[in-house]
């Protein structure tokens, strides 16, 4: 199906200024149709997947006009890019005589004002100025466009191609305008025939094979993590660490008691977790109390002056340290309670058993 013809949608904004300077009405009209058809515009084209933008064929494989050399505009860009150039100088100039023309008439009119001037009057003078302010502003927009994109073309020179935020950088300008000046820059030839933007590299392509995108680097392979210090260990180790920061050989001998004592309650609670479930006190009060009285000790015995409350504190400590060290041994003890129960049901049945089979030596002598 052959796409709608969309006419007010092309229709120069500056040509709608230029009629609403001269008829208020028809100027506003032509407004209004040329946004309803633009909107339509966008709506087909969003809608056809096909009108998206493609880069240009090369020169060289065009059938329908001449083949032009890498960096010579075509007719068609010739023409557009002269066209622009008129159409700035146009809107200029008749901008600024419309906006003269409006205001010296409203002026006039006003000045008039207790003559009851004409409302309608008064209107279109009004709408002249308001379309040749208008008319004037897109002319000087479109000489600084025109600026732009000559800037623009300085600036790529020679290259093939170019980033475009190093381009724009360059130029001074923030992303948005420079895309719009570049894909301007690019209908009016500055650039060559075939230059476009790929936008996948966001890059000016001037001549030759768009850039290829950069492929990601690969991820560094993980440093292997060192094992976590399980429970026991690190408790294990804190005991070590303290029986070192304590100079005393006699309490430095019970501490090693008491690191001996918890390796093997340790040992017995990784082998077999009904004996873990027996340590819950063990783990969440006796030891970590323990390592703290040891802790506190180590750091009394750091200090310069022995006052008598640090004298009395390091002897409580030293006198708990025996009841300690038999706590937990019998800790040790009570882990092997079950084990002597069984050893002893066990033992039980082997006799009566035995006897019950005539193997004991009370059987013989009968």
């Amino acid at each position: 199906m052959e796409p709608r013809k969309h006419y007010f949608a092309k229709i120069p904004t500056i040509a709608i200024f230029i009629v609403m300077a001269m008829s208020g009405p028809l100027g506003v009209l032509l407004f209004i149709l040329k946004g309803i058809d633009q909107k339509v515009m966008k709506e087909e084209q969003a809608a056809c997947p096909g009108n998206a933008y493609t880069p240009p064929e090369p020169a060289s494989t065009r059938k329908e006009e001449p083949v032009h050399g890498p960096d010579m505009p075509t007719q068609e860009q010739k023409s557009a890019k002269q066209w622009h150039k008129n159409i700035a100088t146009l809107c200029t100039i008749m901008g600024a005589v419309f906006l003269f023309a409006g205001v010296m008439d409203v002026v006039d009119l006003i000045g008039a004002w207790p003559l009851m001037p004409d409302p309608g009057e008064l209107f279109s003078d009004i709408v002249m100025a308001i379309g040749g302010g208008g008319a004037l502003l897109t002319g000087l927009r479109m000489n600084s466009t025109r600026k732009l994109e000559r800037l623009l073309d300085k600036v790529v020179g020679e290259r093939d191609n170019i980033p475009l935020p190093e381009l724009f950088a360059a130029a001074g300008v923030d992303a948005a305008r420079g895309r719009a000046a570049v894909k301007s820059a690019i209908e009016h030839g500055y650039f060559g025939a075939d230059a476009y933007i790929d936008n996948r590299t966001d890059t000016l392509v001037v001549r030759g094979a768009a850039p290829q995108p950069k492929k990601p680097a690969p991820a560094p392979a993980p440093k292997p993590q060192p094992a976590a210090e399980d429970e026991y260990a690190a408790l294990l180790r804190q005991l070590r660490e303290v029986n070192d920061a304590i100079p005393d050989p006699v309490m430095s001998q019970k501490i090693s008691r008491l690191e001996e004592v918890s390796g093997r309650i340790f040992a017995l609670a990784q082998k077999d977790p009904d004996k873990k479930a027996q340590l819950q006190k063990f783990m969440n009060y006796y030891l970590p109390t323990a390592l703290k009285l040891l802790n506190t000790y180590a750091s009394l015995s750091r200090q310069a002056v022995e006052g008598t409350n640090i004298t009395e504190a390091k002897h409580s400590i030293e006198r708990s340290m025996d009841l300690l060290v038999t706590a937990f041994e019998n800790q040790l003890d009570k882990l092997f309670q079950s084990d002597a129960l069984d050893v002893t049901t066990d033992i039980a049945a082997l006799e009566g058993m035995l006897n019950m089979d005539g193997l004991t030596d009370s059987a013989f002598g009968k």
